[in-house]
């Protein structure tokens, strides 16, 4: 489920007056981050008017969007209840997440400690992906996703919040909540359920802010780095352009008045990975500080074209089980392909359609994106494993932004095709927003008659066959409609490079050998070890992590004789580091390359046409 360096997955959580409960009360929470024990922060609830009998207290099993069982009540000790004299009500710890509270009519006061997921390795149970954690470092930052913090009785979860937080008067909160500042070291958040509480990550630290004014709303940028190797205007910068082509894309304005991006960098080599979590209003982002300006900038910004997104969907497009999510026993909707596919489409497309990318480097990524496809289960319907992606095709998730988005793609193009040209996707977002918006959720199995209706029957017939079929995509024919050759593989000679798995060492950028269990014989005579870091091939220094596919592809293609020498850095038993210089005869086999796209050289005046329409351009 979770990508190094990038990934781009979805938490949101919809309030609305639809669930609205009855209660004479609210939460009335309170933290002070003045107060770390051991790196945990007490919480504590002045709860809301209970009936009497037993209640039950929980924390989140999962949170939508993560895709995964997270467990938080596994960060939780200490925990005690009280009546109004101050005297402890008995409780009975039910599961990893659920505290049965006694007397409940007289419960007047809860408290606990939390422990943060982000350095506890003492606890058991399965690591929580960073942007859905939480991380408490005294005097230095805070990072607090509310669901991994605070908890909700049975039943009322669609009351009112209230979250006192004291901090160091030099800290400020980054949130897209509105925040009541009581005094220099009291902030107040009042929110009208648990959903729009979950839904809103706060990161306080010392700020480093810039705020953007695009489309109609105020964008915060916010950033945390531990030895301020990067700054958030820096960030800022790489984010205006996409931002701007974004509400072009989204019909010239944006659909939101507020939105931050929430940017914590970590100097922790050890990380297994980095990446981002959506929120409606917000995006977490977790990355390493080890790159560079330039590269932190551009990973921000290819990630939040994705993120960004998701004020469409599935903030105002979402099925009843993203709309009234349950935390205790989450219910997965078949429409992963929409919530996570088209987001992932549009964010591509935007970026050919104004100008920030061009045509050749839209191709290579759509090649880059069938090329992921195939490591995928191609005749599972992307239906069905949306539904099961919890437990029994949780191994097909990262499958959403490959075919995911090629469906998009292809739903996009046949809809053009339909319309001559007048209709797209992005069209049909808009109507789907109107038909259903954010208080009002579609149930799972009507939404293809909703599309259908709103469409063509020839709609129905591709999501269908495609989406909750098995059939698969039709590549050759959308590609050939917009001008360009699609063949699934081909046969072409590259140089052999010793078939050996390679890993990618962020502390000094450079690739390394990481496994050497299936190296082939020509990578046992150039003397690879495991561990070994490349320093450079034939003279040519190693690139960046996001050039070095297309640099050992490039290199594999042009050398076709001669000698292959790789200079490595290797680590003695004594642990020093010297480079040595491994050298081979080029050895040349023949290999397949798989998903080429490339453009007719003359299109046809039909071509031209739907290409044009597709991309808003003149014919």
């Amino acid at each position: 489920m979770m990508k190094k360096y990038f990934i781009p997955l979805l938490l949101l959580a919809i309030s609305s007056t639809a669930f609205a409960q009855k209660s004479s009360s609210n939460y009335k929470y309170s933290i002070n981050l003045n107060d770390v024990v051991e790196d945990k922060l007490q919480v504590t609830l002045l709860t809301p008017k209970l009936k009497s009998g037993e209640a039950v207290f929980h924390l989140p099993k999962m949170v939508p969007g993560t895709y995964a069982i997270y467990d938080f009540g596994r960060y939780i000790s200490a925990f005690k209840a009280f009546d109004k004299k101050g005297n402890q009500l008995k409780v009975n710890q039910t599961d990893l997440n659920s505290w049965k509270i006694s007397d409940a009519g007289n419960l007047s006061k809860i408290t606990y400690m939390v422990d943060d997921s982000w350095d506890s390795p003492e606890i058991k149970g399965p690591e929580i992906f960073q942007p859905a954690g939480t991380d408490i470092e005294k005097d230095k930052v805070f990072v607090i996703n509310n669901f991994g913090f605070f908890g909700y009785f049975d039943g009322e979860k669609s009351i009112p919040f209230e979250v006192t937080v004291t901090k160091p008067a030099a800290f400020f909160g980054s949130t897209s909540l509105q925040a009541n500042h009581l005094n220099p070291t009291t902030d107040q958040y009042n929110v009208p359920d648990y959903y729009s509480l979950a839904d809103a990550p706060i990161m306080y630290n010392k700020p480093d802010t810039t705020v953007l004014h695009i489309g109609g709303a105020d964008i915060l940028i916010s950033l945390y780095s531990p030895n301020q190797k990067a700054t958030s205007a820096d960030i800022a910068k790489g984010l205006k352009n996409m931002l701007e082509a974004q509400k072009e894309y989204l019909g010239g304005t944006l659909p939101v008045n507020k939105y931050a991006f929430i940017i914590s960098l970590t100097d922790n080599t050890h990380i297994r990975s980095y990446g981002a979590l959506e929120h409606s209003y917000s995006s977490f982002y977790f990355l390493p500080e080890s790159f560079n300006p330039a590269q932190l900038a551009e990973t921000v910004k290819n990630t939040a074209s994705h993120e960004f997104f998701h004020i469409v969907t599935p903030l105002s497009i979402h099925s009843e089980e993203i709309g009234a999510f349950d935390y205790d026993h989450p219910k997965m909707s078949e429409h992963l392909w929409m919530y996570e596919g088209l987001t992932e489409y549009a964010a591509h497309h935007m970026q050919l359609k104004y100008g920030l990318v061009d045509f050749n480097s839209y191709l290579k990524t759509q090649a880059e994106k069938l090329n992921e496809a195939m490591h995928f289960n191609d005749t599972l319907a992307f239906t069905r494993m949306s539904k099961g992606v919890l437990d029994t095709f949780a191994n097909q998730y990262n499958n959403v932004y490959a075919k995911g988005a090629l469906i998009g793609l292809c739903l996009d193009i046949k809809l053009r095709q339909l319309s001559n040209g007048k209709y797209g996707t992005q069209n049909l977002m808009k109507d789907l927003s109107k038909t259903y918006g954010k208080t009002k959720s579609f149930k799972d199995d009507e939404l293809f008659a909703t599309i259908t209706k709103l469409t063509y029957p020839e709609i129905g017939d591709f999501l269908n066959s495609y989406v909750a079929g098995t059939k698969k995509l039709p590549y050759k024919e959308i590609f050939a409609s917009i001008g360009v050759d699609y063949e699934p593989f081909i046969n072409v000679k590259k140089a052999n490079f010793g078939k050996m798995g390679l890993g990618y060492n962020n502390q000094t950028n450079r690739l390394f050998v990481a496994d050497t269990t299936g190296m082939n014989s020509y990578g046992k005579k150039m003397g690879y070890q495991k561990g070994d870091e490349l320093v450079s091939i034939n003279g040519q220094s190693i690139p960046e992590i996001s050039k070095v596919r297309q640099f050992l592809d490039s290199v594999r293609t042009n050398l076709k004789e001669g000698m292959l020498t790789v200079v490595v850095s290797r680590k003695d038993s004594n642990g020093k580091a010297a480079e040595v210089k491994l050298s081979q005869p080029v050895e040349v086999q023949e290999d397949k390359q798989y998903n080429i796209l490339k453009e007719y050289p003359v299109l046809t005046d039909e071509q031209k046409k739907l290409r044009a329409a597709w991309l808003n351009t003149k014919v």
